[in-house]
């Protein structure tokens, strides 16, 4: 049985380096066409993208305090080395061939890989309250496939990189599991990406 059959759900995930966002389609027949774009985000409704922001609670960078628009303007809970810490941002360009010059400097013990796996957690974690809100039941691991646009330039290290980020941020429990597919932006625009793969399985349902 081919594993398109459990998908109930496809989430296009836009990981983006300045803003990002997340939509969601439900598959089935009745619901072709109806894609439910999230415009509710921590500190600010109403857009379709968010931040690519985070802010930790400490200088240990163990714990996200805030991410997104809301983390533009609030401080970390806990006072640290610096009495005004700056959010993590533009982490992304660790990834293709960004020159060195142009990517920012992250504080020691963070690394790039930790602030995106962070960052893709809290962005799934919203993700999954919609999932539930508007189809109550739906085993998010088993039923939903995760459609992540990268740029077309990105190396298949990089892709990997990505893969990693999103098993570590507990969108998918197995790394190489066919429920996250990866594809380039040049291929379709952001919309086409979601209307595709969810023709492929309402069809072979």
């Amino acid at each position: 049985m081919s594993w398109t059959t459990d998908i109930r759900v496809v989430i296009g995930l836009d990981f983006g380096t300045t803003y990002s966002g997340f939509s969601l389609y439900h598959c089935e027949a009745k619901d072709i066409g109806d894609i439910r774009v999230n415009s509710d985000w921590p500190g600010r409704d109403g857009i379709l993208k968010t931040n690519t922001i985070l802010q930790y609670k400490t200088d240990e960078f163990k714990e996200v305090d805030s991410w997104g628009y809301k983390a533009l303007y609030s401080k970390p809970s806990r006072r640290s080395r610096d009495d005004e810490a700056r959010p993590i941002e533009l982490f992304k360009l660790y990834l293709g061939n960004c020159l060195e010059k142009y990517r920012p400097k992250l504080p020691e013990p963070l690394t790039y890989k930790k602030a995106i796996t962070d960052y893709l957690y809290e962005m799934g974690k919203l993700a999954k309250e919609n999932v539930h809100k508007f189809w109550p039941g739906i085993d998010f691991m088993e039923n939903v496939l995760i459609v992540l646009t990268i740029p077309a330039e990105y190396s298949e290290n990089d892709k990997a990189i990505m893969r990693d980020c999103i098993y570590n941020a507990k969108l998918i429990n197995n790394k190489f599991s066919e429920k996250l597919q990866i594809t380039t932006e040049r291929m379709f625009d952001y919309f086409d990406h979601v209307y595709y793969f969810t023709a492929m399985i309402v069809m072979k349902k």
